[in-house]
């Protein structure tokens, strides 16, 4: 069974909002209703697309209570990055050959 896009993505979320040395650890809600994941961290609601435009960034917005809200742009962590850009490997002409000679 195979692991859904949106529950990847929260997890990588969490991943780069959580440092490794951080006392508190933040926890990533997914909200397939609006398409969104939230985030409650240093007081304010953080809001990031289930689709983000760039793959080397999180692109979302920072909601401090009733008060004014900013955009927010989170560098990725770059396992993340390098993982989503690595083509597909390709079998190698030996293995073809020996399953056409079997």
């Amino acid at each position: 069974m195979a692991i859904p896009k949106s529950e990847l993505l929260r997890e990588t979320l969490g991943r780069d909002l959580n440092p490794a040395g951080a006392k508190e650890m933040v926890q990533v809600v997914d909200d397939p209703v609006r398409k969104v994941f939230t985030v409650n961290k240093d007081g304010a609601v953080w809001v990031f697309g289930h689709s983000q435009s760039d793959a080397a960034y999180w692109n979302g917005v920072k909601h401090y209570g009733s008060g004014p809200t900013s955009r927010v742009r989170i560098r990725r962590s770059a396992a993340v990055v390098t993982a989503a850009k690595l083509p597909k490997a390709r079998k190698s002409s030996r293995v073809a050959a020996a399953k056409i000679e079997s």
